[in-house]
C-alpha cells in the first residue's frame, strides 16, 4: 500500500491497487466496491473536465467515496508516459468506454503488458471489444443494454415494456467487472500472466434475464409481461395491494395453499383434479381456477392491513414482505440493526448519509475512510509516489497533461 496517498490498511484487498477510468455509473461502481472493501482505488478524469457525474447534487459523495482523483490526460504525449508508469504499480486497471476505444488510441492490453506482465485489465463498454461495426463502437447506456439484451421486453406491464429502475445495468455490469476482475486476479497470482476481460453491458442483461428465455431458445414459448405486477404465471405471486399499501408475496407450499383457500373461503375449488391436494404452486394460465383464485386474494388481501396480512402470513409461513417506501427505510428495525444506513463526511467536512458498505466481511470489514475528492485532488501525490519530481509535475501540468489541484 502506498504511503505517499496515505490509504488505511482495512478490508479484505488491502495492498491492492486499482486504477479506473470511466464516468457516470458502470465504471466506477465496480471501482467503488473495490474501494470498500479495501482496494486503493484512483480515479482518472479528463484535464479540461471533469466526470459529468459530479454535477449531481447527492450521489457523487456514495459512488466516489474512498478514491484518490488523478486527473491526466492519458492519451497524449507525456501524460500516457505517466500513465503507462502508473501501470507498472497497478494490479487492476478498469476502463469504460465505447467499444476498443483505447486501443483505437494506441493504448492496446499489450502495450499495457509489456509495462506489467502481471496486469487484470478489464474493458467495459455498450457491446464489447469486438464484433460488427454496426454495434460494436456504439455508445450506451442502461437503457440501451437492456433494450438490445432482451431484458426489458420482458419488464414492465403486460400492456407496455418498461425499463427496470434506476440504472439496472450500469450497476449489474459494475458487479460483474467487479467479480470478473477478482476472478482473474486470483489466477493470475497462480501463473504470474495478466488477463484482458471484455465485459459487454447487453451480454450481462442478456444472463440477468435468462429465466425465461430458456423456453424460448428450447421451444419457441415467449413468457409474457406482468400484470399489476403481479407473476405472469403463477398465482399468489408479486405484488398485491392492501387496504394502506402494497406486500409482495410468494404463495408456494402445499399447506400454505390449503390454508389461504381456508381464508379465502374458496375450499370447493381445492382438492380437485384441478387443484389436488398437497399442490405446491398454481400456474395460474394452466389452471381453470387460476384467475378466479386471484381474484379471490387480491379481494382477501383489499380488506386487510399490511400489518394484518404480515401477521398471519407469518403463522402460515407464506413468504411475503410489506414494499416500503424510501423513507421507511430508516426507521426499519432491519436496517437499523445492520446498520445499513450510515453517515460519513465529505471532504469539506459536510455530513452525508446513505447505504453502507456491502456485503459485510466479519473478520477483514470494509469501511468508508473517505469522502469524493475534488477534482485533481491527489495528481501530485499519485505522481510522487510512481516516481515524479515537483518538476516533473508542475511540467505537466504546464503543458495542460495534468491538473493539479491545490485542495487538501
Amino acid at each position: 500500500m502506498s504511503n505517499k496517498l496515505s490509504t488505511p490498511a482495512f478490508g479484505p484487498l488491502a495492498g491492492l491497487r486499482v486504477v479506473f477510468s470511466g464516468i457516470e455509473i458502470a465504471g466506477p461502481f465496480a471501482a467503488q466496491m473495490l474501494a470498500e472493501w479495501g482496494a486503493e482505488v484512483i480515479w482518472i478524469e479528463n484535464v479540461a473536465y471533469a466526470d459529468t457525474i459530479r454535477v449531481q447534487p447527492n450521489y457523487p459523495e456514495l459512488s466516489r467515496r474512498n478514491l484518490h482523483a488523478l486527473s491526466l490526460n492519458i492519451f497524449k504525449d507525456e501524460g500516457r508516459d505517466a500513465f503507462l508508469k502508473l501501470m507498472e504499480t497497478t494490479d487492476i486497471f478498469i476502463e469504460a468506454s465505447k467499444g476498443p476505444a483505447f486501443a483505437r488510441r494506441g493504448i492496446t492490453d499489450e502495450v499495457l503488458w509489456e509495462q506489467n506482465k502481471k496486469l487484470v485489465i478489464a474493458h467495459l463498454s455498450g457491446f464489447g471489444q469486438y464484433g460488427t461495426d454496426e454495434y460494436t463502437n456504439l455508445p450506451a447506456y442502461n437503457t440501451i443494454a437492456q433494450a438490445f439484451s432482451g431484458y426489458l421486453i420482458q419488464n414492465g406491464d403486460i400492456d407496455q415494456p418498461m425499463p427496470a429502475f434506476p440504472y439496472t445495468a450500469d450497476y449489474f455490469s459494475g458487479m460483474t467487472a467487479t467479480t470478473s476482475a477478482l476472478a482473474a486476479l486470483y489466477r493470475v497470482r497462480e501463473t504470474g500472466v495478466g488477463e484482458s476481460i471484455d465485459v459487454a453491458m447487453y451480454e450481462v442483461m442478456l444472463r440477468m434475464g435468462q429465466y425465461f428465455m430458456m423456453d424460448h431458445f428450447n421451444g419457441g414459448e415467449v413468457c409474457p409481461r406482468m400484470t399489476k405486477g403481479k407473476d405472469p404465471y403463477y398465482a399468489g405471486c408479486g405484488l398485491y395491494k392492501c387496504n394502506d399499501g402494497y406486500i409482495v408475496m410468494e404463495l408456494v407450499g402445499g399447506m400454505q395453499i390449503e390454508e389461504m383457500f381456508k381464508d379465502m373461503n374458496i375450499m370447493h375449488l381445492y382438492g380437485g383434479e384441478e387443484v389436488p391436494q398437497g399442490t405446491q404452486l398454481i400456474h395460474r394460465i394452466e389452471c381453470p381456477f387460476g384467475y378466479q383464485i386471484e381474484d379471490a386474494l387480491d379481494e382477501y388481501l383489499a380488506q386487510k392491513s399490511i400489518e394484518e396480512v404480515l401477521a398471519r402470513f407469518a403463522e402460515l409461513n407464506v413468504a411475503c414482505a410489506k414494499v416500503l417506501t424510501i423513507p421507511e427505510l430508516d426507521s426499519n428495525p432491519q436496517y437499523i440493526a445492520r446498520e445499513s444506513i450510515t453517515e460519513w463526511k465529505n471532504i469539506d467536512g459536510k455530513t452525508y448519509r446513505g447505504p453502507n458498505v456491502m456485503p459485510k466481511f466479519k473478520n477483514n470489514p470494509g469501511q468508508i475512510w473517505r469522502g469524493m475528492p475534488k477534482h485533481g485532488m491527489d495528481t501530485a501525490a499519485i505522481l510522487e509516489d510512481i516516481g515524479y519530481s515537483q518538476e516533473q509535475i508542475e511540467s505537466l501540468s504546464e503543458k495542460g497533461l495534468a491538473k493539479v489541484s491545490e485542495c487538501k
